[in-house]
């Protein structure tokens, strides 16, 4: 009888430490999995929160050239209309745009070259006009301001035909943006373009 309490008692006990055994073994294999759920989270809010900074810098672009030029805004858009800010971007004489140069977010880039490598718009905010981050967005303050700039593109089909006399067509305006995650390595750049309303020059 003794035999038997005790043979019993060591089966148990081979038992219970072969399922901890196991239950350790599985929790060691899921850590990774555990740990990479945790990394794919945290960048994925990350770049939910530069890409919501890259969209108000689209926005901020698009209400500056709607004051600039006049353009209706679209709601939410409130500024003051700068007359040299207007000069610049108007969509006509494209004053503000030095060909091959970028400066104050105005961009004019040659053949060959991209606005957002002519400003350096991924590392310095030098050439380009950052937005303030959000108020609201405080405790997710990310690394870098968004920022933007606006270049002019034809509002032309490569190849098609201008008739000679006629008044140059208005110019579009390409906007590239930039928002930044809580750090620098996280990015997300936009583009738009914006129909403006074309003034007299």
């Amino acid at each position: 009888m003794l035999i038997t309490q005790a043979q019993a008692r060591g089966f148990s006990i081979i038992v219970v430490t072969g399922a901890l055994a196991m239950i350790g073994l599985v929790t060691m294999a899921a850590w990774p999995l555990v740990q990479d759920h945790s990394r794919r989270a945290a960048l994925s809010a990350d770049r939910a929160l530069a890409l919501s900074e890259a969209e108000r810098a689209l926005d901020a672009a698009e209400c500056e050239i709607a004051i600039a030029t006049g353009t209706p805004p679209r709601r939410g858009c409130a500024g003051v209309r700068d007359a040299a800010r207007a000069a610049a971007l108007n969509p006509i004489t494209l004053a503000g745009f030095r060909p091959g140069q970028c400066g104050d977010a105005l961009c004019s880039p040659l053949t060959g070259q991209t606005a957002q490598g002519l400003s350096d718009l991924l590392t310095t905010a030098d050439k380009a006009r950052a937005v303030p981050a959000a108020l609201a967005e405080t405790w997710r303050e990310p690394a870098q301001p968004a920022r933007y700039v606006i270049e002019p593109i034809p509002d032309a089909l490569p190849g098609e035909w201008a008739q000679a006399g006629t008044a140059r067509a208005p110019s579009l305006f390409r906007i590239t943006a930039v928002g930044f995650g809580l750090t620098e390595k996280v990015t997300v750049m936009l583009q738009s373009v914006y129909r403006p309303q074309a003034d007299k020059p």
